[in-house]
């Protein structure tokens, strides 16, 4: 009888695509330069942001920095976007909130501003980027506020019919409660003192200031539908 064949069963090991490696090379090199942003940010200031002070805490190549971003500039205004929370976690789902507009009110308000009070409590690049700011004008910064103000205007736009005819003047309320926030933040990251007698850098104060935010927005669309 002729002998049976037996076929070579080893598995023919898979070749990794070498686009694979340069791909994720790309993707850790743009966040080493992303968080080297916000490290000279936080250690050297905003006069800090320069290309050599950046890749040398990136520790990669300057021509990466125009590679993958364009442009130093380009580079700081992603970290920008990035850490903001209003680019980075509101303007993403704009497009469902618009939506379901109907379901936009009193409780999502609320709740964007507990998620935004929490994220900048939390966010020491965060809280940079609001004092840098304030300090200096920069073209960047405003870009970052404009688009900010163009996001805020397509929310407004979900709550007029709620307080069209009232005296109730929605985008004031919440300018009011934003810059509160910030500067509470601010305030307390600085120097750790309280405000007001609330010391928010405490779980009690915490909630106070949360509880707060969400009586005003009550008492606001009570106010309303008298």
């Amino acid at each position: 009888m002729p002998k049976k064949i037996v076929e070579n069963k080893e598995k023919i090991p898979k070749v990794r695509k070498v686009t694979d490696g340069a791909i994720r090379n790309k993707a850790r090199t743009k966040k080493k330069l992303l968080d080297a942003v916000g490290e000279v940010l936080r250690t050297k200031g905003y006069t800090g942001l320069s290309i050599r002070n950046i890749v040398e805490t990136a520790g990669v190549d300057r021509r990466l920095i125009y590679l993958y971003f364009g442009g130093v500039d380009e580079l700081i205004e992603a970290y920008l976007n990035e850490k903001d929370y209003w680019m980075s976690q509101i303007s993403p789902k704009t497009e469902a909130i618009v939506a379901k507009a109907e379901q936009f009110g009193q409780k999502e308000i609320t709740a964007i501003l507990h998620t935004m009070y929490e994220e900048v409590s939390k966010s020491a690049d965060l809280q940079k980027i609001l004092c840098w700011e304030i300090s200096e004008p920069q073209a960047r910064l405003r870009e970052l506020a404009d688009n900010r103000e163009e996001l805020g205007k397509q929310l407004f736009k979900l709550t007029d019919s709620d307080f069209s005819g009232t005296d109730v003047n929605l985008r004031a309320v919440l300018a009011l409660q934003i810059a509160g926030i910030y500067y509470l933040i601010l305030h307390a990251q600085s120097n750790g003192s309280t405000f007001c007698e609330i010391d928010i850098n405490t779980p009690k104060g915490k909630k106070a200031i949360k509880l707060a935010l969400e009586k005003v927005m009550e008492l606001v669309y009570k106010e309303a539908k008298k």
